[in-house]
This record gives C-alpha cells, structure tokens and sequence, in this order.
C-alpha cells in the first residue's frame, strides 16, 4: 500500500511499524526420539521448549533486535513423531528446532564466534551452535541424525513472502510495563486430550514445567 490512508493515527502506526526478528527453522530426520536429561517425559510431548530463564530469554530477543546472532537462542523442539507416528518412516523419528528470534539482516555475532555478515554464511554455523545447546540437554542427540536440513530466514521470506525477514510476530513486541511472578515467569502450553503440550527443560535439565488442562488445541480435538 503507498500513500496516506487519510487517517492520522493510521498513517503514524504505518511510518513507525517495525518488523519483528526472524527465524531459523531445522528439521531433522532421527533414528530415534532424544534423550532427554530431564526424563522420558517429554518423549512424550509435542513440544520441549529450551528457555532457562527470565534473562536469558531477554537476551535472546534483544540480540537479534540490534542485528547480533544470539549467544543463547530460545529453542523450540518440535516432535511431531510423538504424538503421530505417521509423521515417520516406521521406527524412525522426525524433529524439528525452531529458533523463536534471530536477525534477519546479521551485523555480528554476540559470541564473537561466527565471521558472517549474511545467511548463506552465517546458517550452517549457527545451526552447530543451535545443535549444541539442544545436546546439552540431549545427550547424543547427533548420533541420532539420519539427515538435517537447515532454513534460513531468507529462505522462509522466499517461500513466503508474507514472512519478511521470517518474522513470527509480524510486529517487534516490546511490553516495557510487563510484570512477572515468580508463577508466570513461563507459561507452558496448556495440554489438551491429544496430549499436546510442552515441555520446559530447565538450566540444570532435570526439572520440567509441565501444565495440564482443559484447554483445547488447534486441532479441537
């Protein structure tokens, strides 16, 4: 759309909107479900979401919002294979991480580890470093890969360009009035009748935080 809407405040949400980070997406092909540190509970889940805490996860987003690979992404593993099988050759497994906030334009690397200034360097990199974090609470996660590939927010952007910069909040979230208690500091999912629900793997991999309840899933199962 160009030109004024005629409408003032209209107009001024339009010249200051700011696109939200990226995202990086990685589906892997697995000879079997993770090991998790935390149990064989979340073999059984959806979703492991890997966010150790409250300041982490501030740093994981404002990285990227001044253009900085993350140190310490916010992880979201996806075992769809868990709650279908049928989403797998038989005995074998598929996951899928996604990294929630990432810079869609990359100035530098906040671990000063990564010399990239673009996507088609920075990803196979970045994607090791993705893969590590999960193997800490995944002992032997690699030796489990059967075949991987990795997306970049460009390639995102490219199969939709609805996506720019492969944004998931369409707008940068910024809520400088938020309060937390120490019982909302993570909300999980809520779990529904089809088990769909998430995990969160905690610093020292032992703890999960785990919700159940009556709300429904997409699925309205």
């Amino acid at each position: 759309m160009t030109g004024g809407a005629g409408d003032a405040d209209y107009d001024t949400g339009l010249d200051t909107f700011r696109h939200a980070p990226g995202t990086v997406m990685i589906h892997l092909a697995m000879s079997d479900l993770p090991d998790w540190r935390a149990g064989p509970e979340p073999c059984d889940d959806a979703y492991v979401t890997i966010a150790p805490t409250l300041d982490a996860m501030t740093l994981a987003y404002q990285q990227p919002l001044a253009g900085l690979l993350p140190t310490e992404p916010m992880i979201v593993v996806g075992q769809p294979s868990a709650i279908d099988p049928s989403r797998a050759p038989e005995g074998k497994r598929t996951l899928w991480l996604q990294v929630h906030i990432v810079p869609s334009d990359i100035k530098g690397d906040a671990a000063g580890q990564i010399d990239a200034a673009d996507w088609d360097t920075a990803l196979a990199t970045f994607s090791q470093r993705v893969l590590d974090i999960v193997e800490r609470h995944a002992p032997g996660l690699r030796d489990r890969i059967l075949g991987m590939r990795c997306v970049s927010p460009l390639d995102l952007e490219a199969d939709n360009p609805n996506l720019v910069g492969a944004i998931r909040f369409a707008a940068v979230i910024i809520c400088p009035r938020m309060r937390f208690s120490a019982r909302c500091v993570v909300t999980p999912m809520a779990a529904c009748r089809c088990k769909r629900l998430t995990t969160l793997v905690q610093p020292s991999g032992l703890a999960q935080a785990r919700v159940r309840g009556p709300a429904r899933c997409l699925a309205r199962c």
